[in-house]
């Protein structure tokens, strides 16, 4: 982020001209400006050689990174200032306090220190300045519409450092909003003013990771709204990367199209290459893939459809970049699978998919070393370190109740009930909530174990809630006008918590969703997990489940489904059972198209696989963490919504 150098121009009264840093050259002159100040103020001459090591130990301290003992000096110095001179270095402070990384207490030293700045005190440049300070506080307290309210009216017109400043706090203000097209244009704007070629790439890194963020569908629609031709670019080439299958052939073709469309475009070359790249690692498959799957017993229906996924995957590769594929039954013994594992490497294996089980995955863990790379379809217990050659795949539920925690307070819900059932399952969901959630700031006000096999679940949903009166409330006490009295129907929950953790399967949430509306709770958002849907569209049977905020894969939501057609194709194709278990069928083919690209995602940091069971990367422990799409049902039907569209069910009593 650029660093303003303005104290030396302020000093001097002339700060709508431009001047050299008061670092550096110009310190001299600063020192003894700033000396002849202190002493008209204090009435004593203080030492120039004091001022100068005062001033040298601000810049030391945020040379150093110790931003807070630097703004503290900073204001310090300030202090000792006439009117014109204290606003000036005040600023100095204030561009420290509202750093990306401030501290909950550094923002709440800047706002009182935004009231203290004397705007009338300032020239030329500096309430430009000011201006965009007080903007980044505001994204920082995240209200990225008062950030956008207090920026300069046309940051473009600024001078260039003022100008990235601006487009920084206004391209992800506008991300926050969702407001897309202007965000791509900011960040392109913004690339556009760098003064080297690193900073120019990391605007344009922020653009596309924002466009890959997009699903295809929405990508192609602000592409068709864009009216500057670089955004139509930026998103047209996002479009390409998430549509284009898996063949660098057709990729080729599709990077023709697009350079003839979007000429002298910034993204070319360096994010055409990009793309080349990864689509050239789709086709560098293990030349021998050996599956390791419990095939009978009581596994068996999991790994078969787990096995016709990553078939279906092989069959949808080009034939003549197909793998040879060796399957292995490991039944229900954990030292099974490690036997297996090593007939696998033995009989020329490159690369193993499984094992399943979480005993057989924590049997790979305890090993120092493993001679051919393992994609486990399982989580191993948390250690400190893990085998190299081990990477960790899977459907993990607690991935979920984690996301469901930071989309909950994003939202700004911070006070929680949490229900779930009274299984080993619902208590690794309630703990991975509630750790994740309270890390963030949140409060988890009450748990709730419910009985699974239940069909009442009033017990629950009024000691969870604290509900006052139990007494039904489905007749409404008429107004004047014949309307319902509102007062009549006043939620009688708790007033201390703002949003609810649901975890169960179809059955319960079907239940447990119209009886909290029994109990006037129906306004309380709720947000659950992927177990709550069939992952099989019911309209008349989830209209019960209306309002509900819930993550899942996006095989599964066909808005945002990377494969339509392919799963319209397998339906007919699955088995009975599998049809049943669509999750892990998409997580078989998932696990065999990442098997060949495990090693890149590990070596390049923060690249990804748009796959069937989500947004996929490695995490330092080489564990594959998904990022999920965001549902809301409304008329018995899962419909995607944004990050900004809030838990709260915008269409109210419509939708329930």
């Amino acid at each position: 982020m650029d660093r303003q150098p303005h104290a030396r121009q302020a000093l001097h009264g002339n700060a709508h001209r431009a001047s050299p840093p008061w670092r550096g050259v110009g310190i001299v002159a600063f020192l003894l400006v700033i000396t002849l100040l202190l002493s008209a103020c204090a009435g004593i001459p203080r030492p120039m050689d004091d001022a100068e090591e005062r001033l040298a130990q601000a810049q030391a301290l945020e040379e150093a990174q110790e931003y807070q003992q630097a703004a503290d000096l900073y204001l310090e110095i300030a202090q000792g200032l006439r009117a014109t001179p204290r606003a000036r270095v005040q600023l100095e402070a204030l561009e420290i306090l509202t750093r990306e990384d401030a501290t909950q207490a550094q923002r709440n030293r800047a706002g009182r220190l935004l009231e203290e700045i004397d705007r009338r005190r300032l020239e030329g440049d500096e309430p430009a300045r000011l201006d965009i300070l007080a903007a980044r506080l505001a994204l920082l307290e995240g209200d990225p519409g008062t950030a956008l309210e207090r920026l300069p009216e046309d940051p473009r017109a600024l001078p260039d450092r003022l100008a990235r400043q601006a487009l920084e706090v206004e391209a992800r203000a506008h991300g926050h909003r969702e407001d897309w097209i202007r965000a791509v244009d900011a960040w392109d704007a913004l690339g556009a003013r760098q003064p080297d070629d690193d900073r120019r790439q990391q605007a344009f890194e922020r653009l596309w990771a924002l466009t890959q963020e997009l699903d295809p569908g929405a990508l192609e629609a602000l592409r068709d709204q864009a009216d500057r031709a670089a955004t139509r670019g930026w998103l047209d080439l996002g479009h390409v990367a998430r549509t284009t299958p898996p063949s660098p052939r057709v990729l080729e073709d599709a990077l023709d199209d697009w350079r003839e469309r979007h000429r002298d475009h910034p993204a070319d070359p360096v994010f055409l290459e990009r793309l080349r790249e990864q689509w050239a690692a789709y086709t560098r498959h293990p030349d021998h893939v050996a599956v390791l799957l419990p095939l009978t017993g009581r596994f068996g229906s999991s790994a078969n459809a787990i096995l016709e996924g990553i078939v279906a995957a092989y069959y949808d590769t080009p034939r003549e970049e197909r793998t040879t594929l060796r399957v292995y039954d490991t039944g229900e013994q954990a030292d099974a699978s490690w036997t297996q594992y090593e007939k696998a490497v033995e009989a020329g294996a490159s690369l193993v998919i499984g094992p399943l089980e979480r005993s057989a995955v924590n049997r790979f863990a305890r090993e120092s070393s493993l001679p051919v790379p393992v994609l486990a379809l399982n989580r191993a217990e948390t250690r400190d370190s893990y085998p190299d050659n081990l990477y960790q795949f899977g459907l993990n539920p607690e991935d979920e109740a984690v996301q469901a925690a930071e989309r909950a307070v994003l939202d700004g819900h911070h006070d929680a009930v949490v229900m779930v059932p009274r299984t080993e399952l619902g208590e690794r969901l309630h703990r991975a909530f509630e750790d994740r959630y309270e890390t963030l700031g949140g409060l988890v006000r009450d748990v709730q174990f419910y009985a699974p096999e239940a069909t009442d679940y009033s017990d629950t949903i009024i000691q969870g809630l604290q509900i006052r009166d139990t007494r039904p409330t489905h007749r409404r006490r008429p107004s004047d006008d014949g309307r319902a009295d509102r007062d009549a129907d006043e939620p009688r929950y708790r007033g201390d918590v703002d949003v609810i953790f649901l975890s169960g399967g179809p059955r319960q949430a079907r239940l447990i969703r119209p009886q909290l509306r029994y109990y006037q709770a129906g306004d309380l958002p709720v947000i659950a997990t992927s177990h709550i849907y069939s992952g099989r569209p019911d309209a008349r049977a989830d209209a019960d489940l209306n309002g509900i905020v819930f993550a899942d894969i996006p095989w599964l939501l066909d808005q945002v489904n990377p494969r339509p057609e392919l799963r319209e194709t397998l339906n007919d194709q699955l088995s009975s059972t599998s049809q049943q278990l669509p999750r892990l069928v998409a997580l078989g083919f998932d696990a065999l198209q990442v098997s060949s690209m495990v090693e890149r995602l590990a070596r390049q940091r923060g690249e990804y696989h748009q796959g069937l069971t989500g947004r996929l990367h490695l995490d330092e422990q080489r564990r594959i963490i998904r990022e999920l799409n965001w549902a809301r049902f409304i008329e018995g039907e899962p419909r995607v919504i944004g990050i900004g569209d809030g838990l709260i069910n915008p269409l109210g009593d419509a939708a329930w």
